[in-house]
């Protein structure tokens, strides 16, 4: 790519706080720099970009035409006066960063790179332990269908919205709000929503306390005149640090929420409602999404149209259409007819909330769940919380511990085996199933003709998705 002209990159980008449209990535093959390369694309902006694992996002990338390559070459770095834009694995030091900065690039990390985006947009901010994914994306389809074209920033990718990142068209930015690292603490919201607080990131948060502390810090950044859309049993301790300007709203099944359902029915795990808004009734929905978690993010994505002031019978046609997001309850078919579900269910509530979606949606039907436990101190504190979800399956096959970010010490404390005891402890059945590369001969060996295979986790266990649903 040629060095892009002085005049076509410094004039920034109208409605944000970027004064270059010049953007280089380092790192840019992550789910999240990607999306965000494609949204400052798709907003003007001119996006060059490098990761040291290639792979199939770069291509992606580089058929969407942006100039992007593997490996670290700072001679290609072209163009002045940007913003380098790095992954938190990437240090300062590195050549293609130091190289930016001697032309003149102001160096964000990617958190911080959100945080300026949504400064200057009209901003819709999903946080929460479980459920942030699916909730943006029910949130831009909520909006989509009301005849808005969002930018979004979502953790996984959504086939029908255009993939993880988007540069749309009317002034709104829907984001997730991570809090790993407490990320979120970067973000300027008009539209807050918190989905729930559990205790997840135990190398981040020690303490419950520690937790709070960081979601109410998150509700703190909310502008001024903004709204709070949150869940009707946050702890209040997390609400006391909005400003009193910003308007309160909750989400919840008790007869004083301010948005819930009535009327629900459930259709083989897809559940139809009808929303109630401030005590209005909505157009009735009726969801393509499995299980009834997906009913409670749905209400939320409604009440983020709501602040956004987006037309709410579309976007509840909206919400209706959404089909998903890839790795949340993704169905596969094999060859011979059998069935698997993918998700990326990585925490205790997340698992047994898809275990009662597979039940609704397959009736009478065993389950044989191949999990691969993510992260050693995660599996270590919420020990009993697995095996208590786990034991809901009728055989669970336990991968090796996926490990990030860890040290040795924390790592000889827990095994998979450890998990599989604690299973059958609670009368469950459960077996050690070997590493990933195990995976796929191990389950095809240990399922009937009729079971249902769930693959669940976070770590790179959907690799042997493709070998399972051959043989099914």
């Amino acid at each position: 790519m040629a060095a892009p002209a002085a005049s076509a990159t410094t004039e920034g980008i109208p409605g944000t706080s970027f004064v270059s449209r010049r953007f280089h990535f380092v790192g840019v093959g992550g789910s999240g720099m990607s999306g965000l390369a494609r949204l400052l694309g798709g907003i003007g902006g001119v996006v060059t970009g490098s990761d040291q694992g290639g792979g199939a996002i770069l291509a992606r990338l580089g058929e969407e035409g942006h100039d992007v390559w593997t490996g670290c070459h700072p001679e290609r770095i072209s163009g002045a006066d940007g913003y380098v834009i790095r992954s938190a694995a990437v240090p300062s030091a590195d050549a293609e960063v130091q190289q930016c900065v001697r032309q003149g690039f102001t160096s964000l990390l990617y958190a911080e790179a959100v945080g300026r985006l949504s400064e200057g947009r009209r901003t819709l901010a999903i946080g929460g332990t479980h459920g942030k994914t699916t909730t943006t994306g029910l949130t831009v389809a909520a909006l989509r269908g009301a005849g808005l074209d969002p930018s979004h920033l979502i953790g996984g990718e959504v086939p029908e919205l255009g993939g993880n990142g988007h540069g749309g068209g009317s002034g709104e930015f829907v984001v997730e709000a991570c809090e790993f690292n407490r990320s979120f603490h970067n973000l300027r919201p008009f539209g807050a929503a918190i989905l729930n607080v559990d205790h997840d990131h135990f190398d981040c948060y020690p303490s419950t306390d520690d937790l709070v502390d960081a979601f109410a810090g998150y509700l703190a950044r909310v502008r001024p005149g903004g709204t709070a859309l949150v869940e009707e049993t946050v702890p209040k301790a997390v609400l006391a640090s909005l400003r009193s300007d910003v308007r309160i709203l909750t989400v919840g099944s008790g007869l004083w929420a301010d948005l819930r359902a009535v009327e629900v029915r459930d259709e083989l795990g897809r559940f139809g409602f009808v929303p109630v808004l401030l005590g209005e009734r909505l157009p009735r929905v009726q969801l393509s999404l499995a299980g009834r978690h997906n009913m409670f993010n749905a209400l939320f994505a409604l009440g983020l149209a709501h602040i956004a002031g987006a037309d709410l019978p579309g976007a509840c046609a909206g919400v209706g259409g959404f089909r998903g997001v890839a790795r949340r309850f993704e169905l596969h078919t094999g060859p011979g007819g059998g069935v698997l579900v993918n998700d990326y269910a990585h925490h205790p509530a997340e698992i047994r909330a898809v275990l009662q979606a597979a039940r609704r949606r397959f009736p009478g039907r065993r389950l044989v769940v191949a999990f691969q436990p993510h992260q050693y101190q995660r599996t270590l504190c919420l020990m009993d919380g697995f095996a208590e979800a786990l034991a809901a399956a009728d055989l669970t096959l336990v991968v090796d511990i996926y490990g990030a970010r860890e040290s040795d010490e924390i790592k000889a404390q827990v095994k998979a085996a450890d998990l599989v005891d604690a299973v059958r402890a609670l009368g469950g059945e459960a077996r050690v199933a070997g590493s990933v590369r195990d995976l796929v001969a191990v389950t095809l060996a240990a399922r009937g003709a009729e079971d249902v295979v769930m693959v669940l986790g976070a770590g790179d266990i959907d690799q042997a998705v493709g070998g399972i649903v051959a043989g099914l």
